[in-house]
């Protein structure tokens, strides 16, 4: 299964430095890869010679001292529970400390300096979405990531055309132009340009057109890709 790195989680593993190794099988965000280009990142997959984003500086993908951070973050729980216990045990209190710093790491904001902004609708570029099926014309382009807000935020279009999906995240639906259709719940949806359609965290629903149509989304949290990963 891939891991889609998100863009909090990159800013955090590149905080100690330009070059960055991330675990096998994992998958930038389009935010993250934004974030890497801007930033002028190296970042590798372990077990690749050659960077997915940034250019090589000609020593091939970084050694035992450039872990990733879950490495890191294993060796120092290791190394922790050794001075505790020489035999290696982690003990109750370290346990406790351990699931107290992760708890308060899941309640931090997606988005550390969220900012008023405005986007032009009409100067909004459709890129095909990457997760449809063969076969299926769908675009989806985000115009509020987790860079900008903690609400995210896009536009979505279905020629002819539909996605089954589960939502980890909440989700509200606008129609802008076009017929809009959400199969879920055995009821089938049929919705025109101003209805609205709300969506909770958990539902499996089937989005789709029979014939064209444009939606604009709103999702919480902002890197709702990485929630269904």
């Amino acid at each position: 299964m891939k891991t889609c790195i998100s863009l909090n989680m990159l800013r955090e593993l590149s905080a100690s430095g330009k070059t960055v190794c991330l675990p096998e099988n994992s998958v930038l965000s389009p935010s993250a890869k934004d974030f890497a280009r801007e930033k002028g990142l190296i970042i590798y997959i372990e077990g690749k010679n050659d960077p997915v984003v940034g250019v090589s500086t000609g020593t091939g993908a970084p050694q035992a001292a450039e872990q990733t951070a879950a490495q890191t973050v294993t060796q120092t729980a290791a190394q922790t529970a050794k001075q505790t216990d020489p035999a290696g045990t982690i003990n109750a209190d370290l346990l406790k400390e351990i699931i107290k710093k992760v708890i308060l790491d899941q309640k931090k904001p997606i988005c550390e300096n969220p900012k008023a902004m405005k986007i032009e609708g009409d100067k909004v570029v459709m890129e095909p979405f990457s997760e449809a099926p063969a076969g299926q014309k769908i675009g989806m382009t985000d115009v509020i990531t987790e860079r900008e807000g903690n609400l995210g935020a896009g536009f979505m279009t279905f020629d002819h055309s539909e996605l089954p999906w589960t939502l980890s995240y909440d989700e509200v639906d606008y129609v802008v132009e076009g017929e809009f259709t959400i199969k879920t719940g055995g009821r089938l949806y049929t919705m025109k340009p101003g209805d609205v359609f709300h969506i909770p965290k958990g539902t499996s629903v089937v989005f789709g057109s029979p014939s064209f149509c444009k939606v604009f989304y709103v999702v919480y949290p902002a890197n709702w890709l990485s929630q269904n990963k």
